[in-house]
């Protein structure tokens, strides 16, 4: 049987005065790039969508797709939500994505990793949105829905709403090497008091070509300006794989603190200047 390919217009839901539409996009400037930590794999673990911001939805040909988060979107590392539904007996042999920002003149792929099984039609796409949405130029970030079965592809398209975070989490860094890093820092806005786990992602860019880099150690310092002072027992993030790296930091007292961030190789400062995250501590 020949397999038919076709890309779907619809019109989505309008949330919180945000207007959210579905609309064509061909990635005629793009190349997906999908940063793998894991395969596909089921979970035992359940989501409630209901405490969640629905994004947008659709029903076309007896299906469901919706799509959550947890929040409003910033340009930070976001985990967002797809859940399917399918009214018929068959189901689709295969769930994919793609998130692009399109800029208008040009567009390029975010990080982004495969989608996890969470069972009952829900799957996580956890991506990386390394800057926001510019008004009135391009689309914005597009999360691009790709439904297989055995005759056909469908491809749906949601915008979204990806607003400036107050604290940045993702900055872009230039290596003596003359590499382009985008270096996300998953912490959130706020923390508790202590000593935490603390992790990045790297994506090393090339034209519109970004892929997961592996071989730094990610050099923190934390900081707090109004007491003048930082702290001890913190460990540098090693990698672990794809792109992803952890480490340890500890925030001794409550107030605002900087994470002061380098990347090193071999014991060398590669990254050409010092990379600088916010973070609020109660």
């Amino acid at each position: 049987m020949k397999t038919i390919t076709r890309s779907i217009t619809v019109a989505a839901k309008h949330l919180y005065l945000i207007p959210l539409v579905l609309s064509m996009y061909s990635c005629n400037h793009t190349t997906k790039q999908t940063i793998a930590i894991t395969d596909m794999s089921s979970s035992d673990s359940t989501v409630d969508l209901s405490h969640m911001i629905q994004l947008a939805d659709t029903l076309y040909d007896s299906k469901k797709i919706s799509l959550w988060a947890s929040d409003s979107l910033s340009n930070k590392f976001e985990s967002l939500y797809l859940k399917y539904e399918n009214d018929k007996t068959k189901s689709a042999a295969s769930l994919d994505y793609q998130i692009v920002m399109d800029m208008g003149m040009m567009s390029h792929p975010g990080p982004s990793y495969p989608l996890v099984n969470l069972g009952n039609g829900v799957y996580r796409a956890d991506v990386v949105f390394n800057m926001a949405n510019i008004k009135d130029m391009g689309k914005g970030w597009l999360f691009k829905t790709i439904v297989k079965e055995e005759d056909k592809t469908d491809t749906l398209i949601f915008s979204l709403p990806v607003h400036q975070d107050s604290f940045t989490r993702t900055l872009l860094t230039k290596t003596k090497r003359n590499d382009q890093l985008f270096v996300s820092c998953l912490l959130p806005q706020e923390v508790k008091v202590g000593k935490q786990t603390i992790a990045f992602v790297l994506s090393k860019k090339d034209k519109e070509i970004l892929s997961n880099v592996d071989d730094y150690t990610v050099a923190i310092e934390p900081f707090m300006p109004a007491m003048k002072h930082g702290s001890s027992e913190n460990e540098h993030a090693k990698s672990i794989g794809n792109g992803k790296y952890s480490g340890m930091i500890h925030f001794s007292m409550p107030g605002e603190w900087i994470v002061k961030v380098k990347l090193m190789k071999d014991k060398e400062t590669l990254s050409e200047d010092t990379l600088i995250y916010t973070v609020k501590v109660k």
